[in-house]
């Protein structure tokens, strides 16, 4: 039994109907390739706004998506996207089942995109795939945001808060994680009490209590101390253990130095007290 080529790119799509691959277009000196789908004519569709079904074409959009490669050649679907007439909607657009709204994209490669930026910067899956870093960003954004949309903080007790810098100079970025399960849970810049204050407007906008933190651990800043005090009255502060071995490493090596001018013994021992420490 033979398969068109047609058909057979219809069903490695997934592509069910009324929607159907009309052209083929394999373009080898430009190592591309063009897929071309349609819809069957007399087709009606959900209305994309309410869902009320068999609402009319009113009229179509062309529209184009970057897709997986096909082996080494570059991959693109086009389609003449209806537009449905709804009594009690108007005219919308209706939704592909191969792209999300407003992407440039398929479902597929978004999904790649995805999986590739786990692993390396958004330039360089930009390299690989031939598109511009910007897009990978629009993409990423995306779903950033809509996992963030979801997130639960109801059951977050215990956070540890910490600066870093995001570039040459004094551009810091504060960032609190969960202690208990080990994840990032809010970034913002700045590292003064005001970044405390936009982690707990984050944290109450994701199901969480202030007064249901019962630990926060910074290292000795006095803004993140007033930042905690007065957004988390019930938190207790722990100050990080890197911080308070390195307040203790000075002090012992002051210590040190004051002491051997009296004590010979003491001399070319800094490391060893250091490690001892």
């Amino acid at each position: 039994m033979s398969i068109s080529q047609e058909e057979l790119f219809r069903i490695a799509l997934g592509l069910e109907k009324p929607w159907y691959i009309k052209t083929i277009d394999f373009k080898v000196e430009e190592k591309q390739l063009d897929l071309h789908i349609d819809f069957e004519s007399g087709s009606k569709f959900p209305c994309p706004s309410c869902g009320r079904s068999g609402c009319h074409v009113h009229d179509t959009i062309e529209r184009t998506w970057r897709h997986l490669n096909f082996f080494q050649f570059k991959t693109y679907l086009h389609c003449r996207v209806p537009r449905t007439e709804c009594e009690d909607c108007g005219v919308k657009q209706v939704k592909v089942p191969w792209a999300r709204k407003s992407s440039g994209f398929t479902l597929l490669m978004d999904s790649m995109i995805v999986i590739l930026a786990q692993h390396m910067p958004a330039k360089t899956v930009a390299d690989i795939i031939g598109e511009h870093d910007t897009l990978i960003w629009r993409v990423l954004e995306h779903y950033v945001q809509e996992a963030r949309s979801n997130e639960d903080f109801s059951n977050v007790h215990s956070v540890g808060v910490d600066e870093t810098s995001r570039a040459k100079g004094h551009n810091y970025i504060s960032v609190f994680v969960d202690r208990d399960e080990s994840r990032v849970i809010h970034e913002c810049e700045g590292r003064d009490s005001g970044t405390v204050t936009s982690f707990k407007h984050d944290y109450e906008a994701h199901k969480g209590l202030a007064g249901d933190v019962t630990d926060l651990c910074c290292d000795m800043s006095p803004v993140f101390i007033s930042g905690i005090e007065s957004n988390f009255k019930n938190a207790a502060i722990t100050f990080d253990r890197f911080h308070v071995m390195k307040l203790m490493n000075e002090a012992v090596d002051q210590v040190r130095r004051e002491e051997q001018a009296n004590n010979a013994n003491l001399k070319r021992t800094r490391y060893i007290w250091l490690k001892k420490s």
